[in-house]
């Protein structure tokens, strides 16, 4: 069986202990993190792509 980060049919929530009460984008450093590339992927493109390929694609760009 091969491993996938996708989620079908799976409602994802945050937890019930975490202090953060909303979303926040992530921090603007000199070169693009692997998060801030995954954000701006899903942002300018909502459920498009499956997390593989996020994940993938902005793998391949930090490389």
């Amino acid at each position: 069986m091969i491993h996938t980060t996708n989620y079908i049919n799976t409602f994802i929530e945050i937890a019930d202990d975490c202090t953060i009460s909303h979303a926040e984008t992530p921090p603007e450093k000199k070169t693009k993190t692997l998060a801030s590339l995954q954000y701006e992927q899903i942002k300018k493109n909502p459920y498009r792509y499956p997390s593989d390929d996020i994940i993938f694609e902005c793998y391949a760009i930090k490389k």
